[in-house]
């Protein structure tokens, strides 16, 4: 959310609507021609394979309206999509969010039946944000190695990237008002399980900007298209949105994300502070040839850059 006067804030709220399919076909076939794939013999293995790919098989209910409750006012959100996504836009005054010591206030969307918690991340004006990849940035996937970036995300327990948790806190405790924001590739089936897994090992709240694909139509080769004009699309509108706060972009140099910090560079000096690049593959500095090098640098795991802080 951002503040838009002295009173109110602009608040934009994304859901997803849809129920499990404990029974799925789908899932049952997925989870049957993976784990032939990868030899999974292993019942823990088996355990975490069927609770992955859940959402990737559920019923998405399209054209429901959502009700959330924000302290004691109820706000009606428009209609879910057919893939099962709800987006709103609420303008609330400030004594309706009642943020904690981290700027976060706590909602819950409900139904006749059911409620489910969201949070709104209230970032001011002025400060730092972090915008940061995920895989191979913050945690391990190995994703140059499609065995192995299959394996990491479907079963194995993700692990994070040594020395990251250590250095987003330093961030924090560094950088007035900082945020976080990961902005990453990943789709929207995975993110419970990856805000679960940056939720336990520790890591600062942040906001998650992700793929919205459906299993069930074209969409779904969205999660094969060009990951830089997808980036672009993702963080530029951060950029405008806080025009005031300056940035620290992190990624890796496995996929686009030089290429799209030096773009985001070009386009915006005076707000891009910092870029950290975690080097999966030897690249060069050629890469980041358009950016001063006092702005950017490689590292290996997040104590490198402990001293940048």
């Amino acid at each position: 959310a951002n503040k838009i006067n002295a009173t109110h804030w602009h608040v934009p709220i994304h859901g997803w609507l849809h129920e499990p399919e404990l029974e799925s076909k789908k899932r049952k076939v997925a989870i049957k021609g993976l784990g032939k794939l990868f030899q999974v013999t292993d019942v823990e293995e088996k355990k975490l394979l069927k609770r992955r790919l859940m959402p990737f098989t559920v019923d998405n209910q399209s054209m429901k309206y959502v009700n959330i409750k924000v302290g004691n006012n109820i706000h009606r959100l428009p209609r879910s999509s057919k893939d099962g996504h709800f987006i709103g836009h609420l303008t609330l005054h400030e004594d309706e969010l009642d943020g904690n010591d981290d700027g976060i206030v706590h909602y819950e969307a409900v139904d006749r039946e059911r409620t489910f918690g969201g949070s709104i991340h209230l970032i001011p004006p002025t400060g730092t944000s972090i915008i940061s990849d995920i895989d191979d940035t913050v945690k391990i996937t190995n994703y140059l190695d499609k065995k192995e970036f299959y394996k990491n995300t479907f079963l194995r327990e993700f692990r994070e990237v040594p020395g990251m948790k250590e250095l987003f806190h330093a961030c924090k405790s560094r950088y007035d008002n900082c945020s976080f924001h990961y902005v990453s590739a990943s789709p929207y089936q995975l993110f419970e399980e990856l805000s679960n897994f940056f939720e336990r090992k520790g890591f600062p709240p942040a906001t998650f900007h992700l793929k919205k694909i459906r299993v069930k139509d074209k969409t779904l080769l969205q999660l094969f298209a060009d990951p830089k004009d997808y980036k672009l699309r993702q963080i530029t509108p951060i950029l405008n949105t806080f025009p005031q706060r300056k940035f620290i972009l992190i990624g890796d140099s496995g996929e686009k994300d030089c290429e799209v910090y030096a773009e985001l560079y070009r386009r915006y000096p005076g707000q891009i502070e910092k870029i950290w690049i975690r080097n999966v593959n030897d690249s060069n500095a050629t890469r980041m040839e358009d950016v001063h090098p006092d702005k950017w640098r490689y590292f290996n795991d997040g104590h490198d850059l402990m001293d940048q802080v």
